[in-house]
């Protein structure tokens, strides 16, 4: 059932991969291009600041957004933030798989959060894939997936 979930990722980097558009060498200048972890770092330094124009300025325009592997609308991405940025609060990610090349960059891992207010203190957690794409010399994030950590309902085992 996990591997479903996955599904829309590998679909995105193949379609990611398959584009067709090259620029002549001639057209390209040599500029200096930071890591896509610094980038990364940025959008967790806004998002943590629960600062959505930030987090939106680190995002391309036509990002997708997946939560628990069902896609949202177009422009869900930027309401999201708008939205979930100022009630969360501590966001801490541990990644677990990291890849970059010149033109595009993810993130796999887990994260786990707070919500302002709550008075239980309880922590959400659960694992995410952010998919960047270089753009314009920078890095934006082109795609989401944020799967919340939900409890095992299945389980025959009786507390004593």
């Amino acid at each position: 059932m996990k591997f479903l979930k996955l599904i829309p990722l590998f679909a995105l980097l193949c379609f990611i991969g398959c584009d067709d558009s090259k620029k002549e060498a001639d057209d390209m200048e040599e500029m200096e291009v930071r890591d896509p972890s610094e980038t990364n770092k940025e959008w967790m330094d806004a998002w943590n600041a629960n600062d959505p124009d930030k987090l939106q300025s680190l995002t391309a325009s036509n990002a997708v957004l997946y939560m628990d592997g069902e896609a949202f609308e177009s422009d869900s991405i930027s309401a999201w933030y708008q939205n979930s940025a100022p009630m969360m609060r501590d966001l801490n990610t541990s990644p677990e798989l990291k890849y970059s090349s010149d033109s595009i960059a993810y993130e796999v891992g887990t994260y786990r959060h707070m919500v302002k207010e709550d008075s239980l203190n309880t922590p959400h957690e659960g694992t995410y894939t952010v998919i960047w794409e270089r753009a314009d010399n920078d890095w934006k994030v082109r795609f989401m997936n944020i799967t919340e950590k939900h409890s095992d309902t299945t389980s025959t085992e009786n507390d004593e």
